[in-house]
């Protein structure tokens, strides 16, 4: 889910960022001049609307993802994730921070009159910054009884409910289910020396008789 909001805010933001300048230099289309529109500040808060919607939905899902694992006897077994992975996340939320930092500057520098998107940028690091400083502790890899739940920068469910088959490849540790669905998360999520409890625990709530597990998987120690 955070991959595909990342996706989505870059994907608005070229647009946002091509009216922000069409009206810094104005530029002119068909003989218009964009900064001479009379609705081009409705523009401006509708670039900024949108955009903020794709950061509430993205703060809203990671932090109903790690309040789920605030409470470790919610689950069946479960443990914080690893020192590395909590490495990953924090480079990832900075670069994120940065990156939404720079676009803040650059659209007021640009022109003063696209403070409602360098507005929402301004959120998008605070957003960041607070859940790097508070969220950190909650990191943690569980199971339940219908699914794995990993959650540190974002959330992901993986059910047991059509499981079909565990796999590792490089760093990552598949779920193939059946009619082709396919769901992963990193495998350093898991500490080391915690595979076998994490796997023994699942065998516990899969039917083996169904879902096959890798070699792969089976040697993670």
């Amino acid at each position: 889910m955070n991959r595909s909001i990342n996706i989505l805010l870059l994907f608005f933001s070229f647009p946002a960022f091509a009216f922000i300048i069409c009206v810094a230099f104005d530029i002119h289309f068909f003989n218009i001049a964009i900064s001479s529109l009379p609705f081009k500040f409705h523009i401006f808060i509708g670039f900024a609307t949108l955009l903020l919607l794709l950061i509430i939905r993205r703060s809203a899902n990671r932090w109903v993802g790690v309040s789920m694992t605030r409470k470790p006897e919610r689950f069946l077994w479960s443990t914080p994730v690893s020192a590395e992975r909590k490495k990953q996340v924090r480079l990832f939320l900075i670069l994120e921070a940065v990156i939404a930092f720079f676009s803040m500057l650059t659209a007021l520098l640009l022109t003063e009159e696209a403070w409602p998107i360098a507005l929402v940028y301004g959120v998008m690091v605070l957003d960041q910054l607070v859940f790097l400083v508070l969220a950190q502790s909650w990191f943690r890899v569980g199971i339940t009884h219908k699914a794995v739940v990993v959650a540190d920068r974002e959330v992901r469910l993986l059910y047991f409910s059509g499981l079909r088959r565990v796999e590792t490849h490089q760093q990552t540790l598949y779920f193939e289910y059946i009619e082709d669905l396919q769901l992963f998360f990193p495998i350093n999520c898991i500490p080391e020396g915690k595979y076998d409890e994490f796997r023994t625990a699942m065998e516990e709530r899969v039917n083996r008789d169904r879902v096959f597990f890798s070699e792969g998987f089976k040697a993670l120690k």
